[in-house]
């Protein structure tokens, strides 16, 4: 199967114009690419991997725009892992492989070799940590101070007017009465099932556009009933997991793709985001959480060379936690494992995980130019 037929099977049936926006951002760069082209990656990563590392719950797409800022469950605002659309359980390096794959994709094979060291002395400690205002530093502190002053009033005055939801150009678009109708449908017979119904009663929804490889998915903003004020709630389609077709190892029996989805990040977030929950309907289910004013997210490309260090730092401690916090659940090797793989991880278990990154990385530049040459981007994006 070419690249260009790789692409095409696993975008089949999402939204045409939102997919058209999709070729048109991964057209831009080689690192837009790689966000956009999963299942490319994991294709070339079960040849390269070098094997030998333990299982672990994988959010299965790490890379520098997949963390963020956001409000959990306890109202607490955090930095952590944000997108598990892709997770599974997989060996540990097919999640370090595609994290230190994205780096060289940069160009920053240094912050690779860092990453990786980083993960593994996380690893080797065996206690995983998290990120709040009160124990967060640098840049991650600045922006978590300055989510916690933002107020649910002023980010609803951004999404809401006169009752109804604005449609905003780049981040949402109108639905046709029938979808609209269906979509409402799906989440009223959700809500009704839910402790407390009131609060999602439907007040308004549109289509949602955000993200990179999920463009073209079922995706809802819904404005409902809250309790003080009315509340925003993300309402989006889960697909398949990219690393499952390449990838020989049994996975739990999830009744839906969104119910795999919600819980593997209910339990790798230290503390999940609001209101996360699934929509078991088939044959597509819904992941759902709070759409809020704390979710935000650090421009890497404005970082200084020393705050850049830290932040990887910093992502590396975030992946190797979660890696520690499902240890033993549902498959994924005890905790004694994944210490034991962290003392394993020397530098020469280093130096084949970064050589097959290399690789891979050279793997995705080439599939780019190929991708450029193609007509998938050539038209271009219309109104969803």
């Amino acid at each position: 199967m070419t690249t260009t037929d790789l692409i095409i099977a696993s975008n089949r049936g999402r939204n045409p114009a939102l997919l058209a926006l999709k070729w048109a951002k991964m057209r831009e760069d080689a690192f837009a690419f790689l966000r956009g082209t999963a299942p490319l990656f994991y294709r070339a990563w079960a040849g390269l991997s070098p094997g030998g590392s333990p299982l672990a719950w994988i959010c299965g797409d790490a890379h520098l725009e997949n963390l963020g800022s956001y409000r959990g469950a306890n109202h607490v605002p955090y930095f952590d892992l944000n997108d598990f659309d892709e997770c599974c359980l997989a060996p540990a390096d097919w999640e370090t492989g595609r994290a230190i794959t994205a780096l060289h994709v940069l160009g920053e094979p240094g912050l690779a070799r860092l990453f990786l060291s980083t993960y593994a002395q996380t690893l080797q400690g065996g206690k995983p940590g998290h990120i709040e205002p009160e124990v967060a530093e640098g840049r991650i502190a600045r922006l978590l101070a300055k989510v916690q002053e933002r107020s649910r009033e002023d980010f609803l005055a951004k999404w809401v007017a006169r009752g109804k939801l604005r449609i905003r150009h780049g981040r949402s678009f109108p639905l046709d009465r029938e979808a609209k109708a269906k979509a409402r449908r799906r989440f009223e017979s959700w809500a009704r099932s839910q402790p407390d119904p009131g609060f999602y009663r439907v007040i308004d929804l549109c289509g949602r556009i955000a993200g990179n490889g999920s463009l073209g998915l079922e995706r809802y903003i819904i404005l409902v009933k809250g309790k003080r004020l009315p509340f925003i709630l993300d309402m989006k389609a889960a697909a398949p997991s990219a690393p499952l077709s390449f990838l020989r190892v049994r996975q739990p029996a999830w009744p839906s793709e969104a119910e795999r989805v919600a819980t593997v990040q209910h339990f790798m977030q230290y503390v999940p985001i609001a209101r996360l929950s699934w929509i078991g309907t088939s044959p597509v289910s819904y992941v759902v959480h709070a759409l809020q004013p704390a979710e935000d997210r650090i421009a890497v490309a404005d970082l200084s060379p020393a705050d850049h260090e830290e932040f990887i730092q910093q992502w590396a401690r975030l992946v190797a936690s979660a890696h520690l916090r499902t240890g033993g659940w549902k498959g994924s090797a005890d905790l004694d494992a994944l210490i034991g793989y962290g003392r394993s991880l020397g530098r020469p278990g280093q130096r084949r995980l970064l050589a097959a990154a290399r690789e891979a990385a050279s793997a995705q530049r080439r599939a780019w130019e190929e991708f450029k040459r193609s007509d998938l981007g050539a038209a271009p994006a219309g109104r969803p």
